[in-house]
């Protein structure tokens, strides 16, 4: 009988150690999916605030930017004409060598939309072009801007000051 009762101590606590260990490691992972819970909610809200804030302040490539700046120095003559369109996807896939033109031109249309104009671009896009482009690619991205301008005509009085401040923004100087 002893023995019995001595069995049934030692399964009883072996289920009481049993069921208060698998507690713990319940209530541990508790703990680690709701830090995980948390650090998801706080990127979505750090990306959807930057998101809604300006689709300007997301991008972070200068073909990207770049596209966009002649797309909306094309479209400031009140619309983006045929014309200019494709010489922009000729200009993207020439001269800034993009792969996919139809999905970039479309985020860098995207992204001149929500501008007031061309100048507005290039003073935020200055930065970027200014460290990540060689200076001969910021003398290409001139040109580009200055044969789309000439696309529809002659170049009006603001798209000649866009390109002018564009020139300053990025360093160049007349030779």
């Amino acid at each position: 009988m002893p023995a019995l009762i001595a069995l049934l101590t030692a399964l009883g606590a072996a289920a009481f150690w049993f069921y208060r260990l698998r507690d713990a490691g319940r209530a541990a992972f508790d703990v680690i999916d709701s830090a995980q819970r948390i650090r998801g909610i706080y990127r979505r809200k750090r990306f959807l605030s930057k998101a809604e804030s300006s689709p300007i302040a997301s991008v972070d490539d200068p073909a990207a930017a770049a596209a966009a700046m002649l797309i909306a120095l094309a479209a400031s003559r009140g619309r983006l004409s045929l014309a200019a369109e494709t010489a922009i996807k000729h200009e993207m896939q020439t001269t800034m060598d993009q792969t996919n033109v139809d999905e970039a031109f479309t985020f860098a249309r995207w992204v001149a939309d929500h501008a007031n104009d061309p100048g507005d671009l290039t003073l935020r896009f200055a930065k970027l072009w200014m460290n990540t482009l060689q200076p001969s690619e910021r003398s290409d991205l001139h040109a580009m801007a200055c044969r789309i301008a000439a696309v529809d005509g002659d170049p009006t009085d603001l798209q000649t000051g866009c390109l002018r401040a564009l020139q300053m923004r990025l360093g160049l100087t007349r030779a």
